[in-house]
């Protein structure tokens, strides 16, 4: 029996799979859409009522695994805020009570949005595995834009998935959301991720939670996060029964462990108990590379650092931290404590100030170290940081950080062993001068982001955009939305630069097309 008769039969089961009374209620509007699943004929979903009915499949038993979906329409989920009695969408999978025993259901099909759209997203349920998918496993989610999410829980939570295993995401974007949960696990686009990866994605929202939360992802383990981005704030909540205030919370992830991270950036605002970190709140035998952490506020108890709370064996490399950190114990610049054999630090820097209440682990650049990790080629501002000494605690063996004033953290000559022809640039029109990453989707600083492309120069500065092209002249400068949609469009008259208002609405972050006289493009990312 060939591959496509085994799914043909899988499918003629959909309809004779047990549905208990209450879920055939919430299912009556449920559509099967066009298509067969096979990847030269995939589903193809254009309705609410063709999501409806996947979440119906997939919450009976079948894991589509295989089949193939892509969305051709954009879909408003707004009607769902009314369903079963106002909790809103039952996520595509997660745990449900089948024959009376607890189970796990799963979504292992392809997924592929087509750079479409899922707006007004309503969840409210006091249940674990909440998002658009509560079960992700050895699945593909990719090319979807989730717009205006409001999420309330209590763990395991994510716009685009509760909980991810093997799973492959990339490029999705979660934009304008509010996600809520009383418990644990919860990112901005996965609450839970185990052995996948996820590519080129971005999350702009605000998430709350107790314990474990992060702007991407609450809990990375044997994972990869490439090229990935958020802005908006991650905090971490106090139990209401005991008043302890939640931790390990991150601006792109809350807890790593064994994981990769490179390329990745974060303005997301960061606040919790213990284990707080612009990037990451804990990193434990993981590896973060060409990666930045800019917040304005990292703002902890204990183990609170610009770029990771508390690192645990693990190597970061040509990484910054520029954010203002508060804490009482262990506060540093760049990472609150480093411990154990293989924490290693090489070509990273911070800037941000450092105030703690105990000043003997706190310091400009780490704030407590162990006596086998080791601090190599690295440097931070001491007069912006407000710290003399680059290492505080007991340990100061193998630290070669070094406090420079701001002046010369703006000067190429002061990284001495650092590579500016494939990794590092440095321009004082940048960065507020300071040294960025080649590989950065976008470049910030606290207050103002600047990003440049060849020929063509872009900055947002006190909410007015300013667009230079000092070689070859404007025609039009076209502004969208992270999902597409058009703001606005500047027509420059051969200027060689123009000046904006922004208007005044949500949008943090705004792609940006500039068109040349000559019909040459140059399409950058900028942040509010």
């Amino acid at each position: 029996m060939n591959k496509k008769t085994i799914k043909a039969l899988v499918l003629v089961l959909i309809a004779i799979l047990p549905i208990t009374t209450s879920a055939q209620d919430y299912y009556d509007a449920a559509v099967q859409p066009e298509g067969n699943g096979m990847a030269e004929n995939p589903y193809k979903v254009e309705t609410l009522e063709n999501l409806l009915w996947i979440a119906e499949q997939v919450n009976s038993g079948l894991d589509f695994a295989g089949f193939n979906f892509e969305q051709i329409k954009d879909i408003d989920f707004a009607a769902t805020r009314n369903w079963d009695e106002g909790r809103g969408w039952a996520s595509i999978g997660g745990v449900q009570i089948m024959n009376g025993q607890v189970v796990k259901l799963s979504f292992k099909g392809n997924y592929d949005g087509k750079n479409h759209k899922i707006s007004n997203l309503y969840i409210n349920r006091m249940t674990d595995f909440q998002g658009l998918f509560g079960y992700v496993y050895s699945g593909t989610v990719r090319n979807l834009i989730i717009e205006n999410a409001q999420i309330t829980g209590i763990e395991n939570m994510g716009v685009l998935a509760g909980y991810a295993f093997e799973e492959n995401i990339e490029n999705c974007h979660v934009t304008k959301s509010v996600i809520k949960g009383s418990g644990i696990y919860l990112g901005g686009l996965l609450g839970y991720q185990s052995d996948g990866t996820t590519v080129n994605c971005s999350v702009e929202a605000d998430i709350s939670g107790y314990d474990y939360i992060g702007g991407i992802t609450s809990w990375c383990i044997d994972g990869k996060i490439i090229g990935c981005w958020t802005t908006g704030s991650v905090k971490s909540i106090e139990n209401t029964t005991d008043g302890r205030l939640g931790r390990v919370a991150g601006g792109i992830a809350g807890f790593l462990s064994n994981c990769t991270m490179s390329e990745c950036m974060t303005t997301a605002r960061v606040e919790g108990g213990n284990q707080i970190g612009g990037l990451a709140g804990t990193a434990v035998k993981s590896t973060i590379e060409k990666s930045f952490a800019a917040g304005q506020l990292i703002k902890g108890i204990t183990y609170v650092g610009g770029f990771v709370g508390k690192n645990e064996e693990t190597s970061i490399s040509d990484c910054y931290a520029r954010s203002e950190v508060e804490g009482d114990v262990s506060v540093g610049g760049f990472i609150g404590s480093l411990d154990y054999t293989g924490s290693n630090i090489v070509r990273c820097y911070s800037t941000g100030k450092v105030t703690a209440h105990d000043n003997v682990t706190a310091a400009g650049f780490v704030g407590n170290k162990s006596y086998t990790a080791t601090i190599k080629d690295c440097y931070y501002d001491k007069e912006a940081s407000v710290q003399e000494k680059a290492v505080g605690g007991f340990s100061h063996n193998d630290c070669d950080c070094k406090p420079m004033t701001t002046e010369q953290m703006k000067s190429q000559t002061t990284f001495e062993g650092w590579d500016f022809n494939k990794v590092w640039s440095i321009d004082k029109s940048k960065n507020d001068g300071y040294p960025i990453l080649k590989s950065s989707p976008v470049t910030a600083s606290i207050g103002t982001t600047i990003i440049n492309e060849p020929d063509v120069r872009v900055s947002i500065t006190g909410g007015q955009l300013n667009v230079a092209s000092p070689r070859i002249p404007l025609a039009r400068v076209e502004t969208f939305a992270l999902d597409g949609t058009k703001l606005f469009e500047i027509k420059c008259n051969n200027a060689n630069a123009v000046t904006f208002s922004l208007p005044d609405d949500n949008h943090m972050v705004f792609v940006i097309r500039t068109i040349l006289v000559n019909g040459n493009t140059a399409t950058v990312k900028a942040m509010r």
